[in-house]
């Protein structure tokens, strides 16, 4: 986890910013970019359209100004004091990159908003004075957000995605001419797609993981350290790439990815498994990018998420059932216990759990015959896992909540 906190002080009629984050090298620069982004984001929300028209167009010149010039104005000596803290996590998590971010006021603080972001500009442009490049990704991600602002674009919810696209286009514009560090990933392959060469950086303040672009199919790839690489979501990467898109004003280029005669074979069998979804009159929501179809599975004990994947090379389909309740890190081994117990008595699926985050899915496995899938069988055997994860649901809460193994694999219900 890399974490990069800020603190912007008022007091004596002046001003000053001091960022700290606990790495060093490429991965604090990194954060530090996308910290203030966020920073910056989050006080044009907090000011409003009219209050902060004033930042919106003084970040937007940014690019105008020369980078150790100091923007923003003058403070009165009558400015109270008092200080702004934000504290900027970054998370390398199994599901994707996370972020936590905070900011608190200490002091009668909130009229000096606007100047504080121009502050915050001014000291870390100060400070890597010496790092021409870095200075210009700076000055470019706070002047992407402006830009962005002034278009309406930046509502609560969105500040991060503005950050980190904005730091992302600014840190590859300032290097463009430059080697891109970064962490090198052996045997990178596109899950997606199969491609093993060919895969375009992009800016995530770590360490230990990465996010690449697929050049060949386009697809977004989370990688962390001995772990398999990882498709992004297609909502969250179809708006990480919009953003980009936008902020580069340019349109989104068309994946390079030409099918093969396996690509089509998976193709069909996806393009099956949607027919049936839909005659079964079941909902989905498709991965980009991944053979996948999301659904959802409810009883009387609750609903969690469902999906169904493609597995062409084995003409397979896994149907998994995700149970909504996740084991904590100290009740973890208790609950393989119950779940190795569990899937002893079980003939037509079988119960997985995560050791690393505390997922437990429930998986059947359907092996094709031919070209043509049944809507009869499917809908039978997703009944069935539907019916394994709500028998076993009862027992899985009890090991969470504290139960030992075998008392809890007595509360299953009997379907």
């Amino acid at each position: 986890m890399v974490e990069t906190t800020i603190e912007i002080r008022f007091g004596d009629g002046s001003a000053s910013a001091r960022v700290d984050s606990n790495v060093a090298g490429e991965a604090a620069r990194q954060a530090e970019l996308v910290s203030l982004g966020h920073y910056a984001a989050r006080v044009l929300v907090l000011l409003g359209p009219e209050r902060s028209a004033a930042l919106v167009t003084a970040l937007a010149g940014l690019a105008d100004q020369k980078s150790k010039q100091n923007p923003g104005r003058a403070r009165s000596d009558t400015a109270p004091d008092g200080r702004i803290v934000v504290l900027a996590r970054f998370l390398d998590t199994r599901r994707g990159p996370r972020s936590f971010f905070r900011v608190k006021q200490h002091g009668d603080v909130a009229g000096e908003l606007s100047d504080s972001v121009l502050v915050l500009v001014r000291s870390v442009l100060r400070k890597s004075a010496a790092d021409d490049g870095y200075s210009r990704s700076l000055v470019e991600t706070a002047r992407l957000v402006g830009r962005v602002a002034r278009a309406g674009g930046i509502a609560e919810g969105n500040e991060f995605d503005v950050a980190l696209a904005a730091a992302d286009l600014a840190w590859r514009a300032a290097l463009k001419d430059e080697p891109v560090a970064s962490q090198a990933w052996s045997a990178l392959t596109c899950p997606a797609c199969g491609n093993a060469d060919g895969f375009e950086v992009m800016l995530w303040p770590s360490e230990r993981s990465g996010i690449r672009k697929c050049a060949r199919c386009g697809s977004g790839l989370w990688l962390r350290e001995r772990r398999r690489a990882r498709l992004f979501p297609a909502d969250v990467w179809q708006a990480m790439e919009g953003m980009r898109a936008e902020l580069d004003g340019a349109e989104k280029p068309e994946p390079a990815h030409r099918p093969s005669e396996g690509d089509g074979n998976e193709a069909a069998l996806l393009a099956e498994l949607k027919r049936v979804f839909v005659e079964n009159r079941w909902p989905f929501s498709e991965v980009q990018g991944a053979p996948v179809l999301v659904s959802e599975l409810s009883g009387t004990l609750g609903s969690w998420k469902f999906y169904a994947q493609v597995v062409q090379e084995q003409a397979l389909i896994l149907l998994y059932s995700v149970c909504p309740v996740r084991v904590p890190e100290e009740r973890r081994l208790e609950a393989s216990s119950f779940l190795t117990r569990a899937n002893y008595g079980l003939a037509a699926g079988n119960f997985e759990l995560d050791f690393e985050d505390g997922e437990i899915r429930y998986k059947t496995v359907l092996q094709l015959q031919g070209d043509r899938l049944d809507a009869a069988t499917l809908k039978r055997l997703v009944r069935a896992n539907g019916i394994a994860m709500e028998s076993y649901l009862p027992g899985i809460r009890a090991v969470v909540t504290g139960t030992p193994a075998i008392p809890a694999l007595e509360r299953r219900t009997i379907a």
